[in-house]
């Protein structure tokens, strides 16, 4: 079954029961979002589709070399793509095996909020830290502000795919402050403009890691 939206096109692999729990998640979240980054909507519909845990390993293998047993969710900005593991396949095969549906529901809305920042600006260089802290605070997941002492932020810049433990709280952390303490002029900045970002990176760390 194919479900067309304002901004997405939800498709699925696999027989769902809660679909329409999906659309309605979406329907009521997705203006906040599109706001927040001050779009009307999307310039190209994303599509949605719900995956088997095969397809999707072979997919993310095929994309980026490997599985790693945590991922579940994956925006694709060549292909207008957000692919995402159905949720009965990531209580089995994931490290999520423990999360509720609600938990799941905020996952959809994490790729949901890349594919609006994609729409802006998609230069990821030594800024993934900040486009998933983006994510994860814009989708209200389950993160919560950490002690930034331990953080080694020149690896997180430079190494987020190999960074390991807390690479997630650590973004949501930064971000998080950012979003609540600087300007709406500045964020749009730091969020349409990399080089800007990664100028101002290791100032906005130390600034926030010394409050």
């Amino acid at each position: 079954m194919i479900i067309e939206l304002n901004n997405i096109i939800i498709d699925s692999k696999v027989k769902l029961s809660y679909l329409d729990d999906i659309v309605k998640y979406i329907r009521d979240n997705e203006k906040r979002i599109l706001d927040f980054f001050n779009i009307d909507k999307l310039s190209q519909k994303y599509k949605i589709i719900i995956m088997p845990f095969n397809e999707f390993r072979d997919y993310i293998i095929n994309k980026y070399g490997k599985y790693e047993n945590f991922q579940r969710g994956d925006t694709d900005k060549s292909s207008n793509t957000i692919r995402i593991l159905s949720f009965e396949d990531q209580k089995e095969y994931t490290t999520h095996k423990d999360e509720d549906f609600n938990s799941y529901l905020k996952m959809i809305l994490h790729e949901f909020v890349h594919a609006c920042n994609d729409e802006i600006n998609n230069d990821y260089y030594e800024t993934t830290w900040f486009n998933e802290g983006l994510a994860t605070n814009l989708a209200n997941q389950n993160y919560n502000v950490i002690d930034l002492s331990d953080c080694d932020f020149n690896r997180l810049k430079k190494e987020w795919n190999n960074y390991g433990k807390n690479k997630y709280s650590y973004a949501f952390t930064i971000v998080n402050y950012i979003i609540n303490n600087y300007s709406k002029e500045e964020l749009d900045k730091l969020i349409s403009d990399s080089n800007y970002l990664r100028e101002k990176s290791n100032e906005i760390f130390n600034n926030i890691k010394n409050k």
